[in-house]
């Protein structure tokens, strides 16, 4: 018998290791992996400007961006709908909306691994505010 016979092993006889898949033919379906940004945090699951390929969540962020403050709050586990809509409400009255938006995007990246920092989150806020809130949003949809 030749060397290479003696050595030879077959897929059932190779150590379990981890990550070791037997090929069978089958394709098995895999979940599909978020995009992954520096330093192992991933990035958002849909773009800041993105905003417009749900039509209706735009025109209600537009029109009532509380609403969707206070929904995402709620998705979140952070508080009920109606205190963090009101909340959002009170805050645009009398201009701290920016702030209050921002302390919560933080909280979302923080709770989902997201890359980013505090400034990014307020200049996001300031500049593109019902598309930050949208994306936000959207994050915490299955």
């Amino acid at each position: 018998m030749s060397q290479y016979q003696e050595t030879k092993e077959y897929p059932s006889q190779l150590p379990q290791q981890s990550g070791y898949v037997p090929q069978t033919g089958m394709s098995v379906p895999q979940a599909q992996p978020q995009p992954v940004a520096r330093g192992g945090q991933r990035n958002w699951k849909a773009g800041l400007f993105d905003c417009f390929s749900v039509p209706g969540l735009c025109f209600k962020t537009c029109f009532c961006p509380c609403i969707t403050f206070g929904e995402t709050k709620e998705k979140m586990n952070s508080g009920s709908f109606g205190s963090n809509c009101c909340c959002f409400f009170c805050a645009m009255y009398i201009g701290f909306s920016c702030c209050l938006a921002t302390m919560g995007r933080g909280e979302i990246r923080g709770q989902k691994g997201i890359d980013g920092g505090c400034l990014g989150d307020s200049c996001t806020h300031l500049w593109c505010g019902c598309c930050a809130l949208i994306q936000e949003h959207r994050e915490y949809d299955d």
